[in-house]
């Protein structure tokens, strides 16, 4: 059973107020709470609602748009689970266009992606196995990697260069693999020898440059480039004779491409001779179908993207919403257009000026923009819906137990009285959800703070801010 924190749902009706009309006087020292060295006010949004009351506690530059740092996965994933709803899952196919003649295949293989975000080389070891055990034992063609229900951008508007082969920037494809990031292990060697290095999954998509050695201290640097269309990790310094072994996650270029070397890896590993080559293109019509694996629901995705803040999962939500909805092949741009009209629109009940404007779906881009306020609202009325309310609330992650929190705000007064979504980028930090305080009431809050000198102030801020909450009253 999800816990999850008990919200009444009569607070919909004062969405449709101006902030004035509802906000009440802060308690005292409760406006200035939030003051830290380093912090500018002018930079600085904050909304707390109560949902008793329906009214606002403590607003400041409310309605000011600001950068929103991961916070924007809470507008992507309240959209999706409104949109899609929370027992939708990805589906990932296999397609032929040949014919069986006793144990061979004389065809071609169509591996397409539908933008699953939590594919596995797990689940496509089953796909090749369910694919063995319908009897093919040989397959004279060619695997097809097909990435095109989504466009071909592959990283967010606004995305900086210094983001690099970065785990949290990998790269957006209708066709991904193990969160498009492959494992580089390191491993000691002889004394005086180069390290043992190995990646996981292994695959012939990659090629290992070894400038290691094997004594000293470990000082390890690994680097990406492109090589005659294969990633090429680059591996140089020095590991501990004594030293564990090391592990360091990097992102790939051309995500179904690796995708497709992968399962044609897992299709021998099946028992079934392949030799073909691997390429990219369009599943044609007139094909059938061999095999599928599907993603796991929703709900348990979104708990993954919002406890955990996993931007690939966010921007293939928001391409998938706009294919979905705006017609293949997905954007960032139609998933933003899905959002803003289908979802804050029109269930949500925000106007079209409401101050979010997104670049991409996880919050990595400097170029978005929310408002505190838009942001509170969205979490009112995400509490109040029967259907997916539970499920978005229980993706959140709780203070000093989970997810992003884990270790933050853990003293005994604020432990597990929180969750929310956590958010960073250069510059930014914010922190928006719910809040249950000393007395049972659950206030909603929105924090969102740029141009900041000191992450740490930032943070503190928002703590002593979330301190400073859980003591509040509507009553004296």
């Amino acid at each position: 059973m999800r816990s999850f924190l008990i919200l009444t749902a009569g607070v919909l009706p004062f969405l449709v107020l101006p902030v004035s009309a509802r906000t009440a006087a802060a308690p005292s020292g409760l406006q200035s709470a939030w003051m830290q060295p380093g912090l500018s006010a002018a930079h600085t949004g904050i909304q707390v609602f109560s949902l008793k009351t329906g009214k606002s506690i403590l607003a400041h530059n409310a309605e000011i748009p600001l950068m929103p740092a991961s916070n924007m996965k809470l507008v992507t994933s309240a959209a999706a689970l409104s949109l899609l709803k929370p027992e939708f899952r990805f589906k990932t196919l296999v397609y032929t266009n040949g014919r069986v003649q006793g144990n061979t295949l004389n065809g071609d293989l169509y591996l397409k992606g539908l933008g699953d975000p939590e594919l596995t080389d797990e689940r496509l070891s089953q796909l090749a196995s369910e694919i063995r055990y319908s009897g093919i034992q040989k397959i004279n063609g060619k695997l097809i990697a097909d990435d095109q229900y989504f466009d071909q951008v592959r990283e967010g508007r606004g995305w900086k260069k210094t983001y690099g082969a970065s785990a949290y920037s990998a790269q957006i494809s209708a066709l991904s693999l193990n969160r498009n990031t492959v494992n580089v292990w390191v491993r000691p060697g002889q004394p005086g020898q180069a390290a043992e290095i190995a990646l996981e999954p292994p695959n012939q998509f990659f090629e290992i440059v070894n400038n290691t050695r094997t004594g000293g201290r470990t000082r390890l640097q690994i680097a990406r480039t492109m090589n005659g269309g294969k990633n090429r990790v680059t591996v140089t310094g020095s590991i501990s004779p004594q030293a564990r072994p090391e592990k360091e996650a990097i992102n790939l270029e051309n995500p179904a491409l690796y995708t497709g070397y992968v399962f044609k890896h897992q299709l021998q590993k099946a028992g079934i001779v392949f030799t073909g080559s691997v390429t990219q293109g369009k599943t044609p019509s007139g094909v059938y179908e061999l095999g599928r694996t599907e993603s796991r629901p929703l709900r348990d995705i979104v708990g993954e993207l919002n406890k955990h803040s996993i931007n690939l999962i966010a921007e293939n939500l928001l391409k998938y919403m706009g294919a979905l909805f705006e017609g293949e092949p997905g954007s960032s741009a139609k998933g933003a257009k899905v959002v803003q009209e289908k979802f804050l629109q029109e269930m949500v009940g925000l106007g079209p000026k409401n101050g979010i404007s997104m670049a991409d779906g996880s919050g990595l881009s400097p170029l978005n923009r929310v408002t505190a306020d838009s942001l509170a609202k969205i979490l009112m009325y995400m509490q109040g819906q029967f259907d997916v309310g539970v499920d978005y609330i229980s993706s959140l992650a709780i203070s000093g137990v989970d997810g992003t929190l884990h270790t933050r705000l853990n003293s005994p007064g604020l432990k597990r009285r929180i969750r929310a979504k956590t958010g960073f980028i250069n510059g930014v930090s914010s922190l928006s959800g719910y809040l249950q305080t000393k007395n049972n009431e659950t206030l909603v809050f929105s924090f969102l703070m740029n141009h900041f000198t000191g992450v740490y102030a930032a943070r503190a801020s928002q703590d002593n801010l979330c301190a400073r909450l859980v003591n509040w009253s509507s009553t004296p």
